[in-house]
């Protein structure tokens, strides 16, 4: 897609920038913005105090992270950009990283509008980041999304690589005048309403958005269940037994959090979940991130029909985007009329994270000759 361009003031090539950069416990005391915060920023869910806050209590803490935020200010004093970085040691490798551990998918700073970093003044900030940050071995920045939210994403200006995926998102006010004047959703939808008059013939069929109490539980339970048994059916290693992972998904279904940042809904026939996904909420965008379907329905397809539930009340509450995510599948792209290119960075800083670098290469190249399904970012 093309970059929306937007009016900026170029920033100078050497600053001058003030760069503070605290630890994880400073989290609540620095300007860090949340996801409803009422300053123009341009910005994704991942990055923001909400979601932050949720990944360092769980996944940083599990797999003891070094986190790092890092705030970079202009002459005047006025945020230029915040961006998380984390220092993660593998098999005795410091390697600096974004805080994302595989539950992120889009890395980015969060960016102030109006102000534009130039590739001169990019490099000279992110030198100076380098130097005030612990020594490690090796920079791995993954999945660096193109733009924020109509933005360049200055780490585009890195020597970056293509990653092996892009992000796909729906501008919900095209959804009918648009989309779903596609042959293939007109197909698609008709398909699904003969599909859910199957299912509600199994038992009353009912869609669950962000359960109250007690009732949220059973749900969360399945969902977790029937992404595991994913995992299983596709000879993949268990996400969710990563550090911290399964208490960072559950941590987000807590009520102060459920329609606020994050969102639970689940599709019951006779009771049953059919289907369930977790995702996130915030700045008029949802984000579809975790879904998971009971195979035992499969005929009906209650993946799809959830999908197009939240599709649907996105565009009925006057959501701006709905993100489909990372991940070309065909489903995707069938409802998505914007792509997110991403990127990854890596470079060796010492000789260890050169032999770190090159035997994750090594390891890569087998598994897309033995298992060409999976994907890994460790």
């Amino acid at each position: 897609m093309a970059l929306i361009e937007l009016p900026q003031r170029n920033l100078p090539a050497c600053g001058p920038f003030e760069v503070q950069i605290s630890g994880p416990d400073r989290l609540a005391a620095v300007e860090w913005p949340t996801i409803d915060d009422s300053r123009d920023l341009r910005m994704y869910v991942f990055q923001s105090r909400d979601f932050l806050q949720v990944w360092l209590d769980t996944i940083g803490r599990a797999a003891h992270i070094d986190g790092y935020l890092v705030i970079v200010k202009d002459g005047e004093g006025k945020p230029v950009l915040f961006l998380p970085l984390a220092i993660e040691t593998k098999f005795n490798t410091r390697l600096l990283r974004f805080m994302d551990s595989g539950v992120a998918d889009y890395n980015a700073p969060i960016l102030v509008p109006g102000l534009c970093l130039s590739r001169p003044a990019f490099h000279a900030l992110w030198s100076e980041i380098l130097a005030l940050l612990p020594a490690v071995d090796a920079i791995d920045l993954k999945k660096i999304a193109a733009h924020v939210c109509g933005m360049r994403n200055p780490f585009t200006y890195l020597d970056c690589a293509p990653g092996a995926e892009d992000g796909h998102w729906l501008p919900l006010a095209v959804l009918h005048s648009e989309v779903d004047a596609r042959r293939s959703v007109v197909t698609l939808r008709r398909n699904l309403r003969r599909f859910s008059r199957g299912l509600a013939r199994v038992g009353p069929m009912q869609f669950t958005a962000n359960p109250t109490g007690a009732s949220a539980t059973p749900i969360v339970d399945r969902l977790l269940e029937l992404k595991r048994q994913r995992y299983i059916r596709s000879n993949v290693a268990d996400f969710l037994a990563q550090p911290g992972v399964e208490n960072f998904y559950r941590a987000m279904t807590a009520p102060s959090r459920l329609g606020r940042i994050s969102h639970l809904c689940a599709l019951t026939a006779g009771g049953s979940v059919a289907s369930a996904h977790l995702g996130f909420i915030g700045r008029g965008r949802f984000y579809y991130i975790f879904p998971a379907y009971d195979t035992a329905f499969q005929r009906y397809r209650p993946g799809h029909l959830l999908l197009q539930h939240l599709i649907d009340r996105c565009c009925d509450e006057a959501l701006i985007d709905f993100d489909l995510g990372v991940g070309d599948f065909v489903y995707k792209n069938a409802w998505a009329t914007q792509r997110l290119q991403l990127f990854s960075y890596e470079r060796a800083v010492t000789a260890t994270g050169r032999i770190y670098l090159q035997m994750r290469r090594v390891r890569r190249l087998v598994q897309c000759a033995t298992r060409p399904w999976l994907r890994t970012g460790n």
